[in-house]
């Protein structure tokens, strides 16, 4: 996967008009893996090859690829139940990916938990109590003081984040290091104003579909939870049209808001060409997921 933020990068001052080039691609080429699996994922399905796609990821691959690829293999990540994508930017393999998602009979479950308890990832189970293995965590490693971070995906709606609120206001209260991430309507967000607080934590909200303004605010949040300076609640609206910086870019308010031509279109503002990507990023990705669905065809 791609290079991450180190935590004695994240440690020096940024201004953060200056995300890197670099930087820029890697959350591009990203999201353009994880749509490509989520493609492979809904032809499987269709195909009655898979049990489940990965639809409840669909058009959110800014927000996955922005807010997870700075983790590093220390921190943890609690997924919000039926959305895998997460796991892959965090490092689990493409043929794990594939096996939670085929028929029960397979009995394949097990590998996966195997491979996510090894990379510090947390899914809904009958065994598992994310809010409580959430505090754990985080609680381990605000003792350790180790730096690392414990990032949770909470799904969309109102009642999801309710089951939330213990966690976050703890969170709060003992400056846990944490950043939840949200999906939501724009009329449920509490407040857009970045010092707005929900039980004592701050909450950003953002475009769910604009991969830089997400990558900046939980770049904030890992710095702000590394150093030990409490939790972020991320809020990533899904309905509003992409809106870019306006210092840097003219293509706020542009006609579409699918996330990849989102940051196709940024990409270009700052004179990097992804087609010159493409290409080589599609054929060894196709490639790779050929070969994490063979065991489908034994």
């Amino acid at each position: 996967m791609a290079k991450t933020q180190t935590k004695a990068e994240t440690s020096k001052p940024q201004t953060f008009s200056l995300v890197s080039d670099e930087k820029l691609v890697a959350i591009y080429a990203t999201m353009l893996k994880l749509r490509l699996l989520e493609q492979r994922a809904t032809e499987l399905f269709q195909h009655g090859k898979i049990d489940s796609d990965l639809h409840r990821s669909a058009d959110l691959e800014a927000t996955v690829a922005a807010a997870v690829i700075d983790l590093e293999p220390e921190d943890t990540l609690c997924l919000a139940p039926d959305d895998w994508l997460p796991a892959f930017v965090k490092g689990m393999s493409l043929e794990t990916m594939i096996r939670v998602l085929a028929p029960a009979s397979l009995n394949l479950r097990a590998a996966a938990e195997i491979e996510a308890a090894h990379k510090n990832i947390i899914f809904p189970s009958a065994e598992v109590t994310p809010t409580n293995a959430v505090r754990e965590r985080a609680s381990a490693s605000m003792a350790a003081k180790n730096g690392a971070v414990t990032n949770v995906f909470i799904p969309a709606g109102p009642k999801s984040i309710a089951t939330w609120h213990e966690t976050i206001r703890a969170a709060g209260s003992k400056k846990l290091p944490i950043m939840f991430v949200h999906f939501s309507q724009a009329a449920e967000v509490v407040s857009k104003n970045p010092e707005a607080l929900v039980h004592g934590v701050p909450s950003i909200a953002v475009d769910a579909h604009d991969p830089v303004a997400i990558y900046r605010v939980a770049y904030e949040a890992i710095v702000r939870a590394r150093q030990r300076r409490g939790a972020t609640l991320v809020q990533c609206m899904t309905d509003i049209q992409p809106v870019l910086d306006r210092a840097e870019s003219s293509l706020a308010g542009a006609a579409s808001n699918d996330p990849l031509d989102v940051m196709k279109r940024y990409l270009k503002s700052k004179g990097i060409e992804p087609e010159l990507h493409n290409g080589h990023i599609v054929a060894a990705f196709n490639h790779e997921l050929d070969l994490a669905t063979r065991f489908l065809d034994r």
